[in-house]
């Protein structure tokens, strides 16, 4: 039982302060899951929903048996996924990799995803380091298919000038050692801007379309968020008042199973403030 996460990223801590106890992640997942005996498929059941206001996801998921929720609540976790892995790494290129319809099908998301793979793969083997996370986007116009990633640790790739600026003002490079199509690649000034645009093209219409097969790639090395639960013998209100909230850090949201507050912290600040002293308890 908690009823106060505390998720630490690379620049930042979130605390969610929750009304009510609630259950750990392992727990739920394991109280709330049943086996299909037709198909062999894990089903999840009905599990608590709280909104997280700072990433636009459910802390915990539920299984309301309507598709379209279900799909809102498939977007959310993947969403959610991206951001915690986006959030947890500090990236240094902003890739843009497209498809040459001579060589490759753009319509095609499985044969897309499947020479993506294949070039990540290659790729590692230049540069063992390379940290990435890939995710699609399909063209609103055209319907092809491409990708948008976060790079680092690409020392050993090659990257040609190719003459242009972006709105910025920043040099577009185009990536040498990517022969499937055309690329472009810009160097990253503000990681929380480029980790908020990656996670926008994660949509309904991606999920639907996507169904069954991956919607983002991301290298073994990556860092996960630090994610602590506690759990501490006071109400909700207790624990506003005894910690103190800087309401320019925190958000209060409200669902049909508890109230959340959700607390923001520069990670330069949690060695002596609110985290620290959460954990003292």
């Amino acid at each position: 039982m908690f009823n106060v996460r505390i998720k630490k990223f690379l620049n930042t801590e979130q605390i969610q302060i929750f009304s009510e106890p609630l259950r750990s992640r392992e727990s739920e997942i394991e109280d709330n899951r049943k086996v299909n005996w037709e198909t062999g498929e894990i089903v999840p059941q009905n599990r608590k929903l709280i909104y997280n206001p700072f990433d636009d996801e459910m802390v915990i998921g539920h299984n309301m048996g309507n598709d379209e929720e279900n799909l809102e609540r498939s977007v959310r976790r993947t969403k959610n996924k991206i951001y915690d892995i986006a959030r947890s790494n500090n990236w240094e290129w902003f890739f843009t990799l497209t498809f040459n319809p001579e060589k490759v099908d753009s319509y095609d998301y499985a044969e897309t995803t499947k020479k993506l793979s294949l070039w990540l793969n290659n790729m590692r083997k230049i540069c063992p380091n390379m940290k990435y996370i890939v995710v699609p986007e399909e063209h609103p116009t055209s319907g092809r298919w491409h990708f948008h990633g976060l790079f680092t640790n690409v020392e050993d790739m090659v990257f040609v000038d190719s003459g242009l600026y972006d709105k910025k003002g920043r040099k577009v490079y185009n990536v040498g050692k990517y022969r499937l199509g055309w690329t472009t690649a810009t160097k990253i000034e503000s990681v929380e801007r480029a980790v908020s645009y990656i996670g926008k093209y994660t949509s309904k219409k991606l999920c639907a379309v996507t169904k069954g097969h991956k919607r983002y790639w991301c290298s073994r090395n990556v860092d996960l968020p630090i994610v602590e639960d506690l759990y501490i013998e006071m109400s909700y209100e207790q624990l506003k008042e005894k910690y103190g909230i800087n309401e320019n850090w925190s958000k209060e949201c409200f669902s049909e199973f508890a109230d959340v507050t959700y607390i923001e912290i520069p990670i330069y600040t949690t060695n002596t403030d609110f985290s620290k002293r959460c954990r003292q308890k």
